[in-house]
């Protein structure tokens, strides 16, 4: 296992900034739950963060926002201050969109310690990505990935179920790009219909159906199994917990969502496996019984 797996990670959020427009779906600020970013007390943050962990492999966090679509002077303030208080052992993870990656982009952020870079995907499909304003290709997307990751950065990907447009034939699509990139890691964000947005705006006129929450596990557990084959380490399942829930209007919201997808994935091992009901570990058994699952652990 590379060493970045096992590091610690300090989030600092920088919501919406950089970012080339508003998608129809997105709103960061409900999101992270984050106010506007402070770099002077994200320094005094990341300063505590670096003096408990001394010895620690550990990497300092940008999400919420395209952080390679800032400014240049504006990238370069914030990490020469944030950098100026962490030790050796400490690195850069930032996120951004895939349309702000190039060869003098990944140059800056290899000259400012940034090791890990996760793109926004969101998905695959040419038609997905116009039906929800993404503003860019597949083919772009691939593009970015591969300089990525030609450049040395551990790429990591974000996907997100069930956007307008998603259908059986675009996940497969996903599924066979995931296969083609193998990125270091995966988190997965089924969609979740927040009050205010555009997509709030579509959805009441009867144009887009957010996933049930079964389908959003099911879907979920489908991408586990193929990233187990793949090597692919799937490091989120679902929106951070933080959100105020009064600000989701529908769709599949979990606060325990990775969980779910969990217990779904034993529950498929179990049925390929029956024998395995008898040898399952006291944490197996709690998952299993845990938000009321119904499944029958008797072996056949």
């Amino acid at each position: 296992m590379n060493k970045a797996d096992k590091s610690l990670i300090y989030p600092l959020f920088i919501p919406m900034q950089g970012c080339p427009g508003r998608c129809i779906y997105c709103d960061q600020m409900k999101i992270s739950g984050a106010g506007d970013f402070d770099l002077e007390a994200a320094i005094i943050q990341v300063q505590a963060f670096i003096r408990r962990n001394p010895s620690r492999i550990k990497e300092v966090a940008f999400y919420g926002g395209s952080f390679t679509a800032l400014d240049e002077a504006k990238r370069e303030r914030i990490l020469c201050q944030i950098l100026a208080v962490c030790d050796p052992n400490t690195s850069i993870r930032i996120s951004t969109h895939p349309l702000y990656i190039d060869q003098a982009i990944l140059e800056h952020c290899r000259k400012y310690r940034v090791f890990t870079i996760e793109l926004g995907i969101q998905d695959w499909h040419d038609e997905v990505l116009k039906a929800s304003g993404r503003g860019y290709s597949s083919k772009q997307a691939l593009d970015a990935c591969r300089l990525i990751q030609d450049a040395g950065f551990r790429l990591g990907l974000q996907l997100m179920p069930g956007l307008p447009g998603s259908s059986p034939q675009s996940i497969t699509f996903n599924h066979e790009m995931l296969k083609q990139i193998k990125p270091q890691f995966l988190r997965l964000y089924p969609l979740i219909l927040i009050r205010g947005t555009e997509l709030e705006r579509i959805h009441r006129q009867g144009e887009y159906q957010p996933l049930s929450l079964n389908d959003a596990i099911q879907i979920c557990a489908d991408y586990a199994e193929l990233c187990q084959q793949m090597g692919i380490r799937i490091i989120k399942y679902g929106l951070p917990s933080n959100i105020d829930q009064s600000e989701i209007l529908a769709g599949p919201y979990h606060p325990a969502f990775g969980e779910l997808v969990k217990q779904e994935l034993l529950k498929r091992d179990l049925k390929k496996h029956p024998q395995r009901c008898v040898q399952l570990s006291n944490q197996e058994l709690q998952l299993l019984r845990a938000h009321g699952c119904k499944f029958s652990m008797s072996p056949i």
